[in-house]
């Protein structure tokens, strides 16, 4: 326990960041790896990434996936070019590489809390190099050993990523102490397993332009046995007594309203801002939504003079103590139906499609006699503009709020068919990527110039496409 003040530090850290006033990153070495012990690292990795508020670790992705609008501050609702930030990032992913580290624990086997960090390890660097393209990542996280570590192409990254998640979740096993530490499954390895085929599922479709062994690893985690019902549901569960709440109660609820897009697609609004082909009403608005039949602001506007507006995210989403559903059931149904859409599996695409709607009307708490007419309808709009359109387009609300991964399904699939912002700072696409930190033009500058390269056009902006999207 040589660090352990520096992990409560880190943790007292973040909560403070995550009040109202938002100071961006730590001036710290985001590479370096710390040692302890190993329920205190564990605590101390999954906390700091779910704890990171504001703008670069929350709001900005519900914004490009149009969940939001902005009120008064709409820079980034325009897609400003302003760099983006990773060092909660790799605060987490250095407690979590040193739980792997530790050599012996005196209640023996380490084996499930090493593959717990793992595969938690796995989803942050996703959502890394989601963000950003090329990174960090084999010379990362060794401090003075290499304190100007070289990029990953994104290609070896998500090679690793699912190789990495399938050993981790290949240890796991009950002869091993369970690891309570853990705030996710209280150590609860089966779930553990069904989530990290989850996660290898996701990764690999997330590769559906690039062909390689994608399809192949997909099928061999839907064997192995995904999160198919909503008991195994990835959640975090916020310890506001202990200071860790809901990442969303660190937002201005004055700064944002509902987007116009989301409400008049849940609406069934026939025209508007609707942009998908859904013309049914959808019961989940009243989870999601402040006030379930007003409007959303219209999204991307400068000024929201003349506009006006009712619907804010739901106190039921965003207070502080409230769950927050990180990997819902219903994604893995949805993409199942995406797979074999794509000739992935031998399953039938629209039944996976509809028992994907069904699962998250029941995540919601949404009658089912309401969820099976919707699910119906959709079907119904599959027949006319395609399976895979509508799948796009559900996968966009079950995955609500998680702006983050609603964003890179978007960006992959162009569904749905989002309208970029009327008033653009960038070139007038929505952001395919945050443009590096700052001090990387700085302190690594060689290896930055070289990520760079990665990117399509070879510039650091927002609207250079990464790897898997080129």
């Amino acid at each position: 326990m040589k660090k352990l003040t520096f992990l409560i530090l880190s943790i007292f850290i973040t909560t403070i960041s995550c009040e109202k006033i938002e100071y961006g990153d730590l001036n710290q070495n985001p590479y370096s790896s710390t040692e302890g012990n190993a329920d205190a690292l564990l605590r101390a990795g999954q906390i700091q990434f779910f704890s990171a508020g504001g703008r670069f670790y929350l709001s900005n992705a519900t914004l490009y996936a149009q969940y939001q609008t902005q009120n008064q501050y709409t820079d980034e609702q325009r897609y400003n070019e302003a760099p983006g930030f990773w060092s909660n990032y790799y605060t987490s992913l250095m407690n979590l590489k040193a739980v792997t580290e530790l050599e012996s624990d005196i209640r023996g086997d380490m084996s499930n809390i090493k593959g717990i960090s793992e595969i938690f390890s796995v989803m942050i660097w996703k959502r890394l190099t989601d963000s950003f393209g090329d990174i960090p990542y084999t010379a990362a996280l060794k401090a003075s050993e290499n304190p100007s570590p070289e990029y990953t192409k994104q290609e070896d990254i998500y090679a690793d990523l699912i190789s990495r998640a399938k050993a981790a979740r290949d240890m796991l096993s009950s002869s091993s102490f369970t690891a309570t530490s853990d705030i996710i499954y209280d150590g609860d390895i089966t779930k553990w397993k069904k989530y990290a085929n989850s996660l290898i599922m996701s990764l690999a479709l997330q590769m559906s332009k690039k062909g390689g062994n994608a399809s192949t690893e997909f099928a061999a985690a839907l064997t192995s046995g995904p999160i198919t019902s909503n008991a195994d549901n990835f959640i975090f569960t916020p310890d506001v007594t202990g200071g860790v709440t809901n990442p969303w109660s660190s937002l201005r609820p004055g700064d944002f309203w509902l987007s116009r897009t989301l409400t008049d697609v849940m609406h069934g609004v026939a025209g508007g801002a609707n942009i998908t082909s859904n013309v049914t009403f959808d019961d989940r608005i009243y989870a999601y939504s402040s006030d379930p039949l007003g409007l959303g602001m219209p999204y991307g506007y400068a000024d929201n003079a003349g506009f006006s507006a009712t619907a804010k995210i739901n106190t039921d989403v965003s207070n502080s103590d409230k769950p927050l559903t990180i990997y819902p059931a219903a994604y893995t149904h949805l993409m199942i139906a995406e797979a074999a859409e794509l000739g992935w599996v031998n399953l039938d695409s629209k039944a996976f499609l509809k028992s994907g709607i069904l699962e998250s009307f029941n995540q919601w708490g949404v009658d089912s006699a309401k969820a099976t007419a919707y699910a119906d309808a959709r079907l119904d709009n599959a027949s006319v503009v395609g399976t895979d359109q509508v799948i796009g387009e559900e996968k966009w609300i079950a995955l609500f709020p998680s702006g983050y991964d609603a964003w890179a399904e978007q960006r992959r699939t162009g569904f749905p068919k989002l309208l970029p912002s009327p008033e653009p700072f960038n070139n007038g696409s929505i952001p395919e990527r945050f443009p590096y930190p700052t001090e990387e033009n700085t302190i690594n500058p060689t290896n930055w110039a070289i990520g760079v390269q990665g990117l399509v056009p070879a510039t650091d902006s927002n609207s250079s496409k990464i790897w898997w999207n080129q």
